[in-house]
């Protein structure tokens, strides 16, 4: 099995299981390994091959082909994430601070709960709502998804206590805004 990616305007390079994609832009990199899949890469396209037939390294193939597809996206188009801020019992603070995002007065609490932003993703806080976006969305959405559950209530009632970070919106790159 053999599936070929156009790269457009991007250039691709892959080296020791990395695959990286570039423009003017900036540029995105992943690890795409396997054993029994092969990587080329020339100047117009990214080539990912097998010579199983079995059904599993046809879907890990299909998936390395949607991984590079996704990172066209982010250089074309930023990958965003939004969120919203929701508390009843306890007004709670959002501030980011250098590279990380403090949460303060959550449940209560004195001490801010802390969330590290990983490289390549900008945050814009307005009150209670977040905007994450980069160009590689394994980073934003692995930011919103440490957001999100750094707000874990514990030993509390879900039902009553609905205080925390939620993803509201997924944007894939791409998209004309």
């Amino acid at each position: 099995m053999e599936l070929k990616t156009e790269l457009g305007d991007a250039e691709a390079e892959y080296e020791d299981g990395v695959l990286r994609v570039s423009d003017n832009d900036g540029e995105v990199e992943k690890k795409l390994e396997h054993a029994q899949i092969d990587v080329e890469v020339t100047d117009e396209e990214v080539v990912f091959s097998t010579e199983s037939d079995r059904k599993d390294m046809e879907s890990i193939v299909k998936t390395f082909q949607r991984h590079l597809e996704n990172m066209l996206k982010g250089l074309e188009s930023d990958h965003v994430y939004r969120m919203k801020g929701v508390y009843a019992h306890f007004p709670m603070t959002i501030k980011q601070q250098g590279e990380e995002i403090h949460l303060e007065n959550f449940m209560g609490e004195r001490a801010p709960r802390v969330i590290e932003i990983m490289d390549g993703v900008d945050v814009s806080i307005n009150g209670e709502d977040l905007e994450l976006r980069g160009p590689d969305k394994d980073k934003v959405s692995q930011t919103a998804a440490r957001i999100e559950q750094v707000c874990k209530k514990g030993n509390r009632d879900p039902r009553t206590f609905q205080d925390g970070v939620y993803i509201t919106e997924a944007e894939e790159g791409g998209s004309d805004e």
